[in-house]
């Protein structure tokens, strides 16, 4: 009988290996740019300003274009145990910015994990060993698996939507592509959304027919 070491590493050599090429992009190039100041300023009050949302900074510095919070306050649930620590070892806060990091890096790489799986049922073990060597070998995806970009946030949700297809579950698909958009839209007004979500909803009554001729003939 294989030791469960073994084991271990056969069931998840793959996540292993993408999980250490994510590693070493995040500690190589730690700090992050423009475009992700909106993500790490809301993860960072949130994990240290907490309950005192006076002190947010985007209360004072709203930004131009309305954005949720809904993806940095799940990662910085996520993330909150590792900057507890960090926080009571004194350590800097460059190492906050790593655990949010690497925690949004396993989460995108649990969403690929989810997907990889449905590809080795649906097309067998030699597309899922090329699927892992292109996604390894590939620069962009594994390096911003780590960056909290709005797109890599909705990320983890198209990998739920394409698993959930391939695994023939249209209507968790579905189901997961409308949680996703409502998530987009929660900055704008309540009536705006609503009127927004009615509108879906009517279309889907209307074309229900036709949705599911299309689920029958896949």
């Amino acid at each position: 009988m294989a030791p469960k070491s073994s084991k271990f590493i056969e069931r998840f050599r793959y996540d292993l290996l993408l999980g250490s090429i994510v590693a070493f992009y995040a500690f190589m190039v730690p700090y992050t740019k423009v475009e992700e100041s909106f993500n790490v300023q809301a993860m960072h009050d949130i994990l240290y300003h907490r309950q005192h949302i006076d002190n947010y900074d985007h209360l004072e510095f709203p930004g131009v274009v309305p954005r949720t919070f809904i993806g940095a306050l799940f990662v910085s649930f996520l993330a909150s145990p590792f900057v507890l620590i960090i926080n009571l070892l004194h350590l800097p806060k460059i190492y906050g910015l790593l655990a949010v990091r690497i925690v949004l890096g396993c989460v995108v790489l649990s969403t690929l994990r989810f997907f990889r799986i449905q590809i080795r049922n649906k097309f067998g073990h030699q597309v899922e060993a090329f699927y892992i060597i292109l996604t390894s070998i590939q620069f962009h995806l594994l390096f911003y698996a780590t960056r909290p970009l709005p797109n890599i946030l909705a990320l983890c949700a198209v990998n739920m939507v394409y698993g959930y297809w391939l695994k023939g579950s249209s209507y968790a698909a579905l189901s997961c592509l409308l949680q996703q958009l409502l998530f987009s839209l929660s900055p704008l007004p309540f009536g705006t959304v609503l009127e927004v979500t009615i509108h879906i909803w009517s279309f889907l009554e209307t074309n229900s027919s036709s949705l599911n001729g299309g689920f029958v003939l896949n």
